[in-house]
């Protein structure tokens, strides 16, 4: 059996009775455990799933410090029971007192996994990660969450058919740095395409609150130059590196597409390139969100791009 470890949004998509199902659980995987009092936390973890589920052997479920796997097994008093809800679509598993209360453990600075079975609540093992009070928390990944002009959108005219060489790119977190020196506008193929070059430099200006970076091209006399902008498609390159928010940067290049005015359709529309998957999604806050949002999203892709759309 394939083992599944949470992401940041507790969701994951697996086969039941030939069926997809989705869920979550509480405490969300990849946070730091709620403390019942001083140092303990309660031995209780809740699914919600998408449609109701037959709940297997739940003696055989683990709670394990520092490896899911290897690590130091926390065992209840008494043993691992369930309780179900919802028309079965919620299901809490907890560990028993020697009273039949919800047990508690004391919870230091180390890492908790929640290994459930294959069986137990799925066909596939669910492995949940948590963290201990001071426990390192992985940083939230640099993301584009919108901008101006908009990513994968056309690009306003000035006049005729020049185009202002100046991106706003809005992220999810504050920016601490920018590094705009290896920055390219490229016709039409992010990695060989002819490199857009301003008459003297890029440069970077952070707004107030520091969410925001504007990417703008110099002339000679230090404003913003302008480029003619044909039927094509173009891309703003980031190279890895170059964006810093505190301790984070991006990790890889950020890709941004603009088109040209007559640009075929079906490429506003987000077709990707081959190859190309989800990796995330936000909401237009830069909050990371799962598959049952709805309202307007922000996806990234594989490949570095993001994508705006409408979840309905």
């Amino acid at each position: 059996m394939k083992k599944l470890l949470l992401s940041m949004v507790a969701l994951a998509t697996m086969g039941l009775a030939a069926m997809a199902q989705t869920y979550s659980v509480e405490p969300a995987a990849n946070t730091v455990l709620p403390k019942v009092y001083s140092n303990w936390a309660s031995m209780s973890f809740t699914f919600n799933f998408d449609q109701a589920v037959t709940v297997g052997d739940v003696t055989s479920v683990k709670l394990m410090k520092g490896d899911p796997t290897t690590g130091t097994e926390v065992t209840p008093d008494d043993e691992w029971y369930s309780t179900t809800s919802n028309g079965g679509k919620t299901v809490t598993l907890w560990g028993a007192d020697y009273d039949g209360y919800t047990c508690t453990f004391e919870c230091d600075d180390a890492n908790y996994y929640l290994v459930v079975p294959a069986g137990v609540l799925t066909e596939d093992e669910i492995v949940v990660e948590y963290y201990g009070q001071n426990a390192p928390v992985p940083a939230e990944p640099l993301v584009v969450v919108g901008g101006d002009p908009e990513p994968n959108t056309v690009l306003p005219k000035q006049y005729s058919t020049m185009v202002n060489m100046a991106f706003t790119l809005t992220f999810n977190q504050a920016l601490t740095s920018v590094t705009p020196d290896n920055v390219e506008l490229r016709e039409s193929d992010p990695a060989t395409g002819f490199v857009i070059d301003p008459m003297d430099a890029w440069n970077a200006t952070l707004s107030g609150d520091k969410m925001s970076v504007t990417l703008w091209g110099s002339d000679y006399d230090g404003f913003t130059d302008y480029f003619f902008a044909r039927d094509i498609t173009y891309y703003l390159v980031i190279p890895a590196g170059a964006i810093q928010a505190g301790d984070v940067t991006n990790e890889e290049d950020i890709v941004i597409e603009y088109y040209g005015e007559n640009v075929p359709s079906t490429a506003i529309d987000g077709v990707q390139a081959a190859g190309s998957t989800e990796v995330a999604r936000y909401n237009i806050n830069g909050q990371r969100i799962d598959a049952s949002h709805k309202g307007v999203v922000i996806v990234k892709m594989s490949d570095g791009t993001t994508r705006k759309m409408m979840v309905r």
